[in-house]
C-alpha cells in the first residue's frame, strides 16, 4: 500500500506547454498619448446626438408601453363582454324556463273542463238541452240603418 503515495509514476512536464514568443506585428498604429481638444461645435454636435439618441429611446419605450397597454385594456374589455354575454345567456334561459312554466299553467287553466267547471260551480249556469234551443230565420233580408237615420233594405237575391 505503500506504493501509492509515491508521485515517480506521474511525469507531469509532459504536459508542459513551451512559451510562445510575441510576434513584432509588421503595423503598429501611432498612439495618442493625450487626448484630442475638442471644439465647442463638436462638443455640441454631440450632445445633440446623445439627446436625439436618447429621445429615440425614450420613444421606442412609450411606443412599446403603449401597445403593451392597449392588448392589455382589450383583454381585459374581452373577459369583461364574455362575462357579460355568460350573464345574459343565463337570463334568457331562466326567462325561457319561466315562460314555459307559465304556458302550461295557462293552458291547464284555460282548460275546456275547467271552464265548465267553473260556469257550473261559481256561476251558476247550466248546459243547455235540445229542447232550448231556438232557430231564427230573417226572411225580410238585411237592413242597415245609416247615421242620419235613414233604413237601406238590401234584398236576397243581389
Amino acid at each position: 500500500m505503500a506504493e501509492y503515495n509515491r508521485s515517480e509514476a506521474l511525469d507531469l512536464a509532459l504536459y508542459d506547454m513551451p512559451a510562445l514568443q510575441p510576434c513584432e506585428p509588421e503595423y503598429q498604429p501611432e498612439r495618442e498619448l493625450a487626448p484630442k481638444r475638442r471644439s465647442g461645435e463638436d462638443r455640441r454636435k454631440e450632445v445633440f446626438a446623445d439627446a436625439v439618441h436618447a429621445f429615440k429611446i425614450f420613444a421606442v419605450a412609450v411606443t412599446l408601453l403603449a401597445l403593451f397597454a392597449s392588448i392589455l385594456f382589450s383583454r381585459i374589455s374581452l373577459a369583461v363582454l364574455e362575462r357579460e354575454a355568460t350573464e345574459i345567456q343565463t337570463k334568457i334561459s331562466e326567462a325561457e324556463s319561466e315562460n314555459t312554466r307559465l304556458q302550461m299553467a295557462f293552458n291547464s287553466s284555460v282548460s275546456r273542463e275547467k271552464v265548465e267547471e267553473y260556469a257550473v260551480s261559481v256561476l251558476g249556469m247550466q248546459k243547455l238541452e235540445r229542447y232550448q234551443i231556438h232557430y231564427f230565420e230573417d226572411r225580410d233580408g238585411d237592413e242597415v240603418v245609416v247615421a242620419d237615420g235613414e233604413a237601406v233594405v238590401k234584398a236576397d237575391n243581389e
